[in-house]
């Protein structure tokens, strides 16, 4: 998949599966995510624990091999952001997301000029040509790159629609974080109660009408199910390290079976 198809999924909000990359951050990592069939990672740098060496590998190796890299950096800040993307990461999330400043602020930084601030680098390392101009980089930049938000409190679903608003069309989609939001209203370990779900359904409807895609993690087929019927398009399933433990704990558990 290119960078083009995945911008026609999100501004169609058609469905699309990926993984969250967390713990295992390696090239062989990357192809077997690309050849199982999924279409995007979520590169967890927020809260996983790798240098931007070991990310801008992974992220050059997903180009080669046709997998979107959506990298989640630590926060809305001018040096993360343009740093993550002068990796050529195929976009970013920025989340804990709660006010339209906020994102005004996450556009500068993600945008050159006229749209944004961003200071200019160029690496021709990153394109695999011999000759690419300014306006080549600056259009690849401003144009294909995808650009995402997280939502995780009371406080960011009620701004929903003057932060999109804010971003005067740079968005691409929506993320929503249930875990964190569960949290902050005092309900953990509650992903059906009706205010975690009614924040879903608020992020998914006002997106909808804004035309930007909706994303969501989820651990198992039935979490899976259950946001894709609140209308989230973009689902990872599982994440590397579950993929790891569930693989290892089911085969010790048939082994054990054996006698």
């Amino acid at each position: 998949m290119d960078r083009a198809t995945f911008k026609e999924i999100c501004r169609n909000r058609r469905t699309s599966w990926g993984t969250i990359m967390i713990e295992y951050m390696t090239p062989s990592a990357v192809r077997t995510f690309a050849r199982a069939g999924l279409d995007w990672l979520w590169i967890d740098n927020e809260h996983g624990c790798h240098s931007y060496e070991t990310i801008c590998q992974a992220a050059h190796t997903a180009e080669d091999v046709g997998i979107m890299s959506i990298l989640r950096v630590t926060q809305g800040n001018y040096d993360r952001i343009a740093q993550a993307l002068d990796m050529a990461v195929s976009g970013i999330i920025v989340p804990r997301v709660e006010t339209p400043e906020q994102v005004r602020q996450i556009v500068d930084c993600a945008k050159y000029p006229p749209v944004g601030k961003r200071g200019f680098g160029m690496r021709a390392s990153l394109f695999g040509q011999r000759r690419i101009s300014m306006r080549e980089r600056v259009a690849d930049q401003n144009e294909t790159r995808f650009l995402f938000i997280q939502l995780e409190s009371p406080q960011a679903v009620e701004q929903i629609e003057p932060m999109i608003e804010a971003a005067q069309g740079q968005l691409d989609g929506i993320f929503y974080g249930p875990a964190d939001f569960q949290i902050a209203i005092g309900r953990l370990d509650s992903p059906h109660d009706p205010e975690v779900v009614g924040a879903a359904r608020h992020i998914t409807s006002i997106s909808q009408k804004h035309h930007l895609s909706n994303g969501v993690p989820a651990t198992s087929l039935d979490a899976a199910r259950h946001y894709r019927e609140l209308g989230f398009n973009l689902i990872t399933f599982k994440s590397d390290g579950q993929f790891m433990i569930d693989g290892a704990y089911d085969g010790v558990v048939a082994l054990r079976d054996l006698g």
